[in-house]
């Protein structure tokens, strides 16, 4: 059998440890989040099944070697989950971006402000082929998933759909982008860091754009 203040000290040490990861959890927004992905949630609750059931087998003094292969089992099996579920994902500009968007189909105006640099200046597109060339030069664009952030922030650009509330924003930094907002009701958003050339922001910067400050 397990030493005997060794069960002592799990059976108080279990529930906290389930309480604290609950509560940080919960502080750091996860349950309020749309994109939160369902093997995060699976593996939160496989984590605390484990801790739960540990603490069964220590409350009804279940041989050891049960309570040490249920531990084991879950510590060796939860690193492997978290990697599957938040590993990388490869993916195209074009793919990140709602099929609508892509298209055209519902875009009734398109601007760009400039973050970088004073004075301020932005573009208002509104005719199709402007748009689209901003998207189609740079829908083969590589992304990689990821949630480290912008360190830059140079342009972002707001996709005006033709219906109420819908609308897209895309931040440009110089190594990564960062996808948000709605369309038809579903939320669109992602954060991706650029493989090879950022071909949006030389598209941007290249293009001849009819800018005005403010």
């Amino acid at each position: 059998m397990i030493d005997e203040r060794l069960r002592k000290a799990l059976l108080i040490v279990l529930p906290i440890l389930t309480v604290v990861t609950l509560i940080g959890v919960g502080l750091a927004g996860v349950y309020f989040k749309d994109d939160v992905e369902v093997g995060n949630i699976i593996l939160l609750i496989s984590l605390i099944g484990a801790a739960l059931l540990t603490f069964l087998s220590l409350l009804f003094r279940i041989k050891a070697k049960g309570v040490t292969g249920i531990v084991l089992a879950f510590v060796l099996a939860a690193p492997v989950l978290f990697y599957f579920v938040n590993k990388p994902k490869t993916t195209s500009f074009g793919a990140a971006l709602p099929d609508e968007i892509t298209s055209a189909q519902v875009i009734s105006e398109m601007k760009i402000y400039r973050e970088r640099g004073r004075p301020f200046k932005s573009v208002t597109l509104e005719k199709p082929d402007e748009m689209m060339r901003i998207l189609e030069r740079s829908s083969n664009m590589t992304l990689v998933t990821s949630d480290e952030g912008l360190s830059q922030h140079f342009y972002s650009i707001w996709i005006q759909g033709a219906s109420y509330g819908d609308e897209v924003q895309i931040i440009v930094g110089q190594e990564a982008i960062r996808i948000l907002g709605s369309i038809d009701g579903e939320d669109v958003g992602g954060e991706y860091e650029i493989e090879g050339r950022n071909r949006l922001l030389q598209v941007i910067e290249n293009g001849e754009l009819d800018w005005k400050e403010g």
